[in-house]
């Protein structure tokens, strides 16, 4: 646990959670002794909603981010100041419009998705807030939220590959752990099924990672045309880890037969024991350091595993070879990676064919196609806009209709399109706030002092930032406090906070669960649409890795683009699948077919991954024939 808290600190997001609680803290201090609280608020919140907004990303993404959020927020802070103070009832109007709009940004990607969100969570501030002045409110929610930027803005030009840097180290940190998943295929003791499922959701993630870490690449042009030794360097970093990846994802054989066959040697051992060092090496590679006994320990396992083969029978030698081999390919690109070899080959993307890896659809086609259909994010963007119309209904007939952000808030947090997920946060964010509460009860009754309370502010901002994106529910616990200590400075009835905190949130809570059963998504549709796209994809694959059997000069990034779309398409089942057999209403279904058709999925990609490797990578003679052999195999 002690060992990875160095690691921990030094990822994107915690070197962010320091930046912005400077960009909070210091400012709003000023603001606060030398004019007023009432400024210093707007500003604060102002700068925290939009720092949330902050996506890893380049120049381009921080620059569209700063412009969206600046304008978005502008619009809500001055029509919701505005309805609050000279037309209260038009707020449900504001919720209504802004939720379905707002929602619908989750078509156009994470980052709009994101930028969304947080404008819903705009409204929720400033109605809780309840600002007895509109004009001077907005206008300093709004230069909190430019001051933000501004920041972010000057880094990113400072550091323009920043992002790309901590994508990378994290992307060999998760293949470390998909390595150390692997071993088990090689355990005869293990379960496969369960391996096989474990290591679909580490797909899930690890594609999300690699699709983020090609787009953000493919779209760094200076970087991509760059001549320049370090920027090569880099380049070959990046390159290098996907195919860490392909060769992690293949396999030349399947692993029953595997197992079978080698159940009765030492050879399963020597390669579990081989393969344990192996992820133990990469994972230095994110901790950035070079362990050199780690290295020759390898190699020594390597020259064992190699002795162990002379005195096994030759239908054994066939299933064990392609294996060594591609752990030599693994520790040649660990090597690459560690002494900065610069070593391009012809499957790099060039900067001609970088469009067909990287979407270049426009956004109104986008938001057209899911108006067209029965998309589930129409379904959800409806779902969210009754639901915040409710919310701000039953604020309306409360007395004090600022208590209702508290609904509003829980349901911007919590509502998520499948069951299992609003499930899952409607847990954490009612456990977190029962422990805030507790804590923010036991430090304000011991520390009423507003000195003190402005620093448990800012270090439980800090909390909040540290773990927004690793562990939400200690992030709603920090959040909790942070916001308790800030109103009780604001109000000073901690009484009202508490018990409003709790029974809005907890109000929220149900509104959530029950908007899904209201408006429900349906994921078999969707789940036989991907199955469709992932069969398509699969069948693409096999008919290019036949054309670069029987074409020497067929480009390599047409096999690359192939098994992106293949692997892309299994992680997007994956992630339904998972969500679809967690849906109350399918709980007592039979999933067997099901589950044997995911593992057949992950089998056949790994098959063809690992033919493509043997094919364009690690096998030095090769026999076209036994390659065929292998795809009429997966054909069948």
């Amino acid at each position: 646990m002690i060992n990875h808290i160095p690691s921990f600190f030094n990822k994107e997001f915690a070197h962010d959670a320091l930046r912005n609680i400077l960009v909070i803290i210091i400012p709003s201090l000023l603001l606060f002794y030398t004019i007023d609280i009432e400024v210093a608020i707007p500003f604060a919140v102002g700068v925290i909603l939009s720092s949330l907004t902050d996506l890893p990303g380049n120049r381009k993404d921080k620059l569209t981010t700063a412009l969206w959020c600046t304008i978005l927020f502008a619009i809500t802070s001055f029509t919701t100041t505005f309805a609050l103070h000279y037309l209260s009832w038009s707020i449900l109007l504001v919720l209504g419009i802004w939720g379905f709009i707002c929602t619908m940004m989750i078509a156009l990607g994470p980052r709009w998705g994101v930028i969304g969100n947080l404008t819903l969570i705009v409204i929720s501030f400033t109605i809780g807030l309840k600002p007895q002045n509109p004009v001077t409110f907005s206008l300093f929610f709004i230069l909190g939220t430019a001051s933000f930027f501004t920041v972010s803005l000057i880094q990113v030009h400072i550091s323009p590959y920043r992002s790309l840097k901590f994508a990378m180290q994290d992307g060999f940190a998760q293949m470390a752990t998909l390595l150390e998943t692997k071993i088990k295929c090689y355990d005869e003791k293990a379960d496969l099924e369960k391996t096989y499922r474990e290591l679909s959701l580490l797909h899930i993630k690890i594609s999300e990672q690699l699709e983020n870490i090609r787009s953000l690449l493919l779209r760094e042009q200076s970087l991509v045309h760059s001549s320049n030794t370090k920027d090569l360097i880099w380049l070959n970093k990046i390159y290098r880890l996907i195919d860490l990846y392909e060769l992690l994802m293949g396999v030349d054989t399947d692993y029953e037969i595997i197992r079978e066959k080698l159940k009765d040697t030492t050879l399963l051992h020597s390669i579990r024991h081989l393969l344990l060092s192996l992820s133990k090496e990469i994972r230095s590679i994110e901790q950035k350091q070079t362990l050199d006994s780690t290295a020759e320990q390898i190699n020594r396992e390597i020259a064992q595993l190699e002795l162990e083969l002379i005195n096994i029978s030759p239908e054994n030698k066939t299933l064990v070879i392609p294996i060594l081999k591609h752990i030599k390919y693994i520790t040649n690109i660990v090597q690459e990676v560690q002494q900065s070899i610069i070593a391009p080959d012809p499957t790099w993307v060039s900067a001609m064919a970088y469009k067909n890896f990287v979407s270049t659809i426009s956004k109104s086609q986008i938001i057209h196609k899911h108006f067209k259909s029965k998309s589930p994010i129409l379904i959800y963007a409806l779902r969210m806009a009754a639901l915040l119309l409710a919310a701000g209904l039953i604020g309306y007939l409360l007395p004090e209709y600022r208590y209702s952000s508290w609904i509003i808030l829980t349901i911007i947090l919590v509502a998520r399109p499948s069951y299992i997920n609003t499930q899952k946060r409607n847990y954490e964010r009612i456990i977190g706030s029962l422990i805030g509460i507790i804590l923010s009860l036991i430090l304000l009754l011991m520390a009423p002092n507003s000195t003190i309370l402005f620093i448990v502010m800012g270090v439980t901002l800090y909390g909040f930032y540290l773990f927004n994106k690793p562990n939400y529910l200690i992030c709603v616990v920090f959040i909790t406090i942070a916001v308790i200590a800030f109103l009780t400075l604001y109000e000073g009835n901690i009484w009202d906070l508490l018990s409003s905190r709790l029974a809005f949130t907890l109000a929220g809570s149900i509104l959530a669960l029950l908007g899904y059963f209201a408006l429900p998504i349906n994921h078999q549709r969707t789940m036989n649409s991907l199955s469709h796209t992932l069969i398509t994809n699969y069948h693409n694959y096999y008919l290019k890795l036949r054309e670069r059997l029987s074409e020497d000069n067929m480009d390599p990034q047409e096999l690359r683009l192939a098994r992106k779309h293949a692997q892309t398409s299994l992680a997007q089942l994956y992630d339904n699948l998972d969500q679809f057999q967690k849906e109350p209403r399918y709980k007592k279904a039979d999933w067997t077919t099901v589950l044997s058709f995911q593992t057949l999925a992950y089998r056949i990609n790994a098959l063809l991954v690992g033919i493509s490797i043997s094919i364009t990578k690690s096998v030095e003679d090769k026999n076209d024939s036994i390659v065929l052999e292998r795809l009429h195999g997966i054909e069948e």
